[in-house]
């Protein structure tokens, strides 16, 4: 039985409902994103899509969880895999998406709209300072 979640955020990146959550670790951690929500921003083939799924799964399965939403499974990702797709994009996704550039901005204002709501339950600016460096540090684990 896989571990039910609740996104902490979500925002439209390119007319695409992005969902975010908070990953497996119990410290900090930079948020996590819906991987499929975040292929399907790119605009990018359905079989693009697939084959990339298929690949962060083959090469970095150790790194990303299936959890329930709603009842279905979705797959989410750490940070790291986020900014690795969209540059991935950027720089060869030219000739099959228009949008990397789009995704980027966007994800990263949604991004901090994320962070926010990880660091929400911290009483000052300073103590969320010192968590989202640590969560930048640890991103992606699973202690």
């Amino acid at each position: 039985m896989i571990e039910r979640a609740t996104p902490i955020h979500a925002a439209e990146i390119n007319s695409t409902l992005v969902r975010f959550f908070c990953g497996p670790a119990t410290g900090p951690d930079m948020p996590w994103h819906a991987h499929e929500d975040l292929l399907a921003a790119l605009a990018l083939p359905r079989d693009l899509r697939r084959a990339l799924k298929a690949a962060l799964l083959k090469s970095w399965k150790e790194v990303c969880h299936t959890v329930e939403v709603d009842g279905e499974p979705v797959l989410i990702a750490p940070h790291f895999v986020a900014q690795g797709l969209i540059g991935m994009a950027q720089e060869i996704g030219k000739g099959v998406t228009t949008t990397p550039d789009i995704v980027d901005r966007e994800y990263a204002r949604a991004g901090v709209a994320a962070m926010n709501a990880l660091t929400a339950h911290l009483p000052a600016a300073g103590d969320r300072f010192t968590w989202a460096m640590q969560a930048f540090h640890n991103q992606g684990g699973t202690e």
